[in-house]
């Protein structure tokens, strides 16, 4: 298949020959952002390790119908999985963080409540603001080609989780006070728990808290990150030293 033909994602499973009808979403980026027309070809990636080779074959009242040509097989998913808890921070940087993480090839992420967390907890706003993310998270995959959508949950509050762990998952929470550094993490690792702050960083109590979890407390060197780089650093780190960064 011929790279850097418009991708878009379609939540469905996909067959060779098949005639898709798209969203109205998809159906206005493809015809009034890029102009594309009947006969066109794009690239649609439906959350597995396959791409789909399509031409637009029909546009009618702002509907497009598609056609499925070819199928290819492509995993670029990195080896190393980082579930990302990032305590929630204000609008633009909180998007800029999942965005890049994404790009960066973390795997799930999670929103936190922290103490220093000064974000509207209403149960509705949250909602609103995990579909948008959601949306953000789609869009991150469509540029940087990757084909697996990374998940994202609920808010969880810091403690809650803390307390969860998977089997051979090491557990970082960035503590710009530590000692010690990502090069002398544990070798050999294939899953981390990363846990990042925002702007007023965590709690004496909460790090403390952390490392009662397991918890280990790095810092990502001598100079304060804000929220956002902190986020990109640490997982753009750990994919250099476990994933497939610079591979």
């Amino acid at each position: 298949m011929k790279n850097r033909i418009p991708r878009i994602y379609v939540d469905k499973n996909l067959k060779i020959n098949e005639k898709i009808i798209l969203n109205s979403s998809n159906t206005h980026y493809l015809i009034q952002v890029l102009r594309m027309n009947i006969q066109n070809k794009l690239e649609i990636f439906n959350n597995t390790n396959y791409i789909f080779l399509s031409k637009i074959i029909e546009i009618k009242k702002k509907i497009a119908t598609i056609l499925i040509l070819e199928q290819e097989k492509k995993n670029i998913e990195s080896p190393l999985c980082i579930h990302l808890g990032l305590v929630i921070s204000k609008n633009e940087k909180m998007n800029f963080a999942i965005q890049k993480s994404v790009e960066l090839g973390v795997d799930a992420i999670t929103p936190i409540f922290s103490e220093r967390c000064n974000i509207n907890k209403n149960k509705k706003n949250i909602l609103k603001k995990i579909i948008y993310w959601k949306n953000i998270i789609v869009s991150a995959c469509q540029q940087c080609q990757r084909n697996i959508i990374p998940r994202i949950n609920n808010v969880e509050d810091i403690n809650i989780w803390c307390e969860k762990s998977n089997t051979n998952e090491i557990k970082v929470i960035l503590d710009p006070q530590s000692t010690m550094n990502i090069n002398q993490l544990p070798k050999n690792v294939n899953f981390i728990r990363l846990l990042v702050g925002c702007e007023g960083g965590f709690s004496s109590s909460e790090i403390k808290q952390a490392i009662k979890h397991k918890f280990i407390p790095v810092k990502l060197g001598p100079r304060i990150l804000r929220t956002e780089t902190a986020a990109i650093a640490a997982v753009t780190a750990l994919q250099i030293k476990f994933g497939d960064l610079l591979n």
